[in-house]
């Protein structure tokens, strides 16, 4: 008999404008006021927070596993067929509304089945006064199983609306079978009732520690997991990895623990969220756009808790996924790094700078069948890491977390599924990770990871941001007193914030991610803000995109992802950032900065009564700011030339970034390569062959060095350049 207790913590979950479950984007259609009389609301039976959150003290165990459960459950059997309001031939459509309600909820998410939405047909699912909006979800997202499951909104009442057009046959394309009441926190908005985040011991994945690991962190995804047992219907958190097979065919399997997913209904109606973490070593919550909804499960095993799944569909190019490598062999390293979502939140990263030991997990489990990390010397795991790979200094998979007593305040005793037992020590397939991970039988022991996209499919999250980058909204003063901020809402004249990039050839902007710092809208007026693109080389010059965005869709204290929806392809210099356009002066909306003292490069220009400036100047002591900005890039090529892309004297831009092989080092004034200089994260000097191409560049190549963090050293005059460069060969 197997022992587990689940933690019930919280889920930080939300996807404002979003893409969730790889969503079609748009707005619900309005309806006329004289249609909008009534809409039926369905009321669920009424649950006790305070009592669901009680029980949550009463799990505690040695050796607990660590999933941990967020929200309750109610079976339903809602469809447009039999409940909901109809109204019919508004612009073109038939429009079909419910309003679900769940009282003292702080979200809500749905599971569907028999979901086939018909070409034309379109489903959103919102709650306007909390501004969160889901969908629209097409027929793109209707999958063999039937099963569909829906991101939480934020609230305790949910509309869902299904659109299509006029005169079509509004069948039962769908039913509505669970409502999930979330009893511990309101998403990514508010603080939890509980008080908790992950603890402030773990380590975000951005932070300097892990850095040598910005590829395989792209392949650790959170999972939400909808069961029903004896005691009802449930929601969980666990953590998975997408995983990569010797065929290297893109297969999009998913490595997790059984216990987090042990059935095939469970693998159904699973959200998978890749991406989900801060962009800089911060706790700065991210935005959980990117996610697939429904896998299939594949091979388990209980006793040695592993699950293998494959997802509904291959990730996009735009999740910039990572497959991660392996290792089968009964070798135990001399270190180990676990990538997880401890709690549910933005990802982390725990280092044990020794050797984990073989070891038994409790009754019921495979003798010897885990690995044991004694004592985290950086990080920890948490209720909701379950599932979460353990990877050797090679970054190979080695483990997946099964659970153990480690917390922030005794990081000690966690235990680690064995991958080289779970590879094959059963030969039924559905119970052995070798059928499917080894399709071509090469009966190699290892196997490296693979991003594999490229040309216009490889795409990058591109920021300015560095180590020692911090959050902030930056107050503006005129004659000392208080005038706004330089990130937003001012009293002073400014109208528009962008940040300057510099790529070589042409690349393909999908989106914006931009930290949200302040934001104060009244309720009644529809504050905007517009998301533009310029070309430009000093200065911004033409506008070539641009985009109206609602306030009251964004997220305070948060990463907000703004789709383009079109494929913006500018210049090798071009300029992206925001337009207060349609605010009220008691509004409130800042974009999180951070400032840099004056031997860093600036990336911030503002707009000021109609004319553009450079942020950096002699009147500000020649600091410097960096927007908290993330821009979706793709068609990155980084190609080497003898063309001159970098245009400032102070300015400089390494490329490729990642490094794959040699890289360009190219600064806007002249320099002798003998001045250059690279360092490891020890600071000591390493080895490096430097190759002009011309005055303003150079060639660089690390060959002999290992994989990691390096950092380029130009002395220029009376100051240093320095850029870091991940260098993955």
């Amino acid at each position: 008999m197997l022992r587990f207790c689940i933690a019930f913590i919280f889920l930080l979950f939300a996807a404002e404008i979003s893409l969730s479950q790889v969503s079609q984007g748009g707005t619900p259609m309005q309806i006329p006021a004289l249609k909008n009389a009534h809409i039926q609301t369905v009321v669920m039976p009424a649950l006790d927070n305070n009592e669901l959150l009680m029980r949550a003290k009463l799990c505690s165990d040695e050796n607990r596993l660590k999933s941990f459960r967020f929200a309750s459950g109610f079976e339903v059997n809602i469809s447009p067929e039999k409940y909901g309001t109809w109204r019919y031939q508004i612009n073109g459509y038939d429009i079909w509304q419910i309003r679900i309600r769940s009282s003292g909820a702080y979200s809500l998410s749905l599971v569907l089945d028999n979901f086939q939405i018909p070409e034309g047909g379109r489903l959103f699912l919102f709650n306007e006064a909390e501004g969160h909006y889901l969908g629209a979800f097409t027929s793109n997202n209707n999958k063999k199983s039937g099963k569909f499951a829906v991101s939480p909104v934020a609230g305790d009442e949910i509309v869902v609306q299904y659109e299509i057009p006029s005169g079509m046959n509004r069948g039962n394309y769908f039913v509505i079978t669970e409502v999930n009441h979330d009893y511990t926190g309101l998403l990514k908005n508010v603080r939890r009732p509980m008080q908790t985040v992950a603890g402030l011991c773990n380590i975000d994945v951005n932070c300097p520690t892990g850095e040598a690991w910005s590829d395989v962190k792209d392949a650790v995804c959170r999972i939400i997991i909808s069961k029903r047992n004896l005691n009802g219907i449930s929601k969980e958190v666990c953590t998975g990895t997408l995983i990569n097979n010797t065929a290297e065919n893109q297969n999009p399997y998913i490595l997790t623990a059984a216990h987090c997913i042990n059935k095939q209904e469970y693998a159904e109606t699973a959200i998978f969220t890749f991406n989900y973490e801060s962009p800089l070593c911060a706790p700065l919550d991210g935005d959980p756009v990117h996610s697939i909804s429904g896998a299939k499960l594949l091979a388990s095993s209980d006793s040695l808790d592993f699950a293998l799944l494959e997802l509904s569909l291959m990730p996009p190019p735009e999740f910039r996924a990572f497959y991660a490598g392996w290792d089968n062999r009964k070798v135990i390293p001399d270190s180990s790094v676990s990538i997880h979502h401890p709690l549910g939140d933005i990802k982390k990263i725990a280092v044990d700078k020794d050797s984990p030991g073989y070891s038994d997990f409790s009754s019921g489990y495979t003798p010897a069948g885990f690995l044991k990390i004694a004592e985290w010397d950086e990080g920890v795991t948490e209720d909701g890491s379950s599932g979460g790979a353990l990877f050797n200094p090679e970054k190979q998979l080695i483990g997946t977390l099964t659970g153990g007593a480690a917390t922030c305040y005794n990081p000690v005793r966690d235990y680690y599924s064995r991958f080289d037992l779970a590879w094959e020590y059963q030969t039924d397939s559905s119970k052995q990770l070798k059928y499917w991970l080894d399709p071509l039988n090469k009966n190699v022991q290892t196997l490296s990871g693979n991003r594999f996209y490229e040309d216009e499919n490889l795409c990058i999250a591109y920021s300015h941001l560095d180590g020692p980058d911090k959050h902030q909204n930056i107050l503006l003063r005129d004659n000392g007193r208080f005038a706004g901020y330089w990130g937003g809402s001012n009293s002073i004249g400014i109208t528009e914030f962008v940040e300057r990039y510099v790529f070589s050839g042409q690349v393909i902007l999908h989106g914006l991610a931009m930290g949200i710092g302040k934001l104060r809208f009244t309720p009644d007026y529809k504050s905007e803000m517009k998301v533009n693109v310029y070309n430009g080389g000093v200065f911004p010059g033409e506008r070539i995109f641009s985009k109206t965005v609602k306030i009251d869709q964004l997220t305070a204290k948060a990463m907000n992802y703004i789709d383009f929806q079109d494929q913006v392809m500018p210049a090798d210099t071009f300029f992206v950032g925001f337009e207060l356009s349609n605010m009220r002066d008691q509004d409130t909306l800042t974009v999180y900065q951070s400032l840099r003292q004056d031997d860093q490069e600036n990336f911030f220009w503002y707009k000021q009564q109609g004319e553009w400036f450079n942020y950096q100047s002699p009147i500000r002591e020649n600091f410097s700011i960096t927007n908290v900005f993330e821009l979706l890039v793709c068609n990155v090529q980084w190609a080497v030339s003898e063309t001159s892309i970098v245009k400032f004297p102070g300015e400089a831009l390494i490329y490729p970034n990642p490094a794959y092989g040699p890289f360009a080092f190219e600064t806007g004034q002249e320099f002798i390569p003998g001045n250059i200089h690279v360092f490891n994260l020890l600071g000591q000097e390493v080895d490096a062959t430097l190759d002009p191409i011309h005055n303003k560049k150079v060639l660089i190549d690390l060959t002999g060095n290992i994989p990691g963090i390096y950092f380029v050293q130009l002395k220029a005059g009376q100051s240093m350049i320095t850029r870091k460069v991940s260098y993955m060969p």
